[in-house]
């Protein structure tokens, strides 16, 4: 009989810190139990986490091939997982983060709002799948202290907080009305 080892609570614990490739993932995790640990109970684990809609799948590393030029196959080590972040200043961090000079990050953080709002929007009953597009444009084009509100505003209706489904269709009206003008 397999050992449950809580291993989708180690790999909150480990995406906590910065998002994790598969196959850091599985490192880590038998590295802290310090013991074998199947990639059958990782990946259930994983798959566990995303029906729960407690990560998400933010990125691709493209370095577990190393260096083969001709790729035939997707391998599931590439795949990079993040915590979902739903909370308003965690979610005001990844606007800022966009806005930053770390290329990579601004795009790791670009593709996170992006889920949120679309899972926002699925909620919302919303089908507009290019909105979220162009209230980005829109609000880094706002001089910096509307910009900031705005932010701050939106920040807030991404989020779990109470109230935040009413903010959140708000500023979409706000914003569909703003492209009629």
């Amino acid at each position: 009989m397999p050992r449950k080892y809580n291993i989708d609570q180690i790999i909150l614990r480990l995406l906590a810190d910065h998002d994790l490739s598969r196959q850091d993932i599985a490192e880590k995790i038998r590295e802290t139990l310090n013991r074998p640990v199947s990639d059958k109970s990782i990946n259930e684990a994983l798959m566990k986490l995303l029906e729960d809609r407690r990560i998400q799948v933010v990125d691709y590393d493209l370095s577990v091939y190393n260096d083969v030029k001709r790729i035939q196959s997707i391998k599931s080590d590439g795949i990079v997982f993040s915590l979902v972040k739903k909370d308003p200043f965690e979610i005001f961090m990844l606007f800022k983060r966009i806005d930053s000079e770390d290329v990579v990050g601004a795009e790791r953080a670009y593709k996170k709002l992006k889920a949120l709002f679309k899972a926002k929007m699925v909620v919302a009953g919303i089908k507009d799948y290019t909105l979220f597009d162009r209230m980005i444009h829109e609000i880094f084009l706002l001089d910096p202290k509307n910009k900031e509100k705005i932010i701050r505003r939106l920040s807030w209706a991404l989020s779990n907080e109470k109230g935040s489904l009413d903010e959140f269709k708000d500023l979409v009206n706000y914003f569909k009305v703003r492209d009629h003008y």
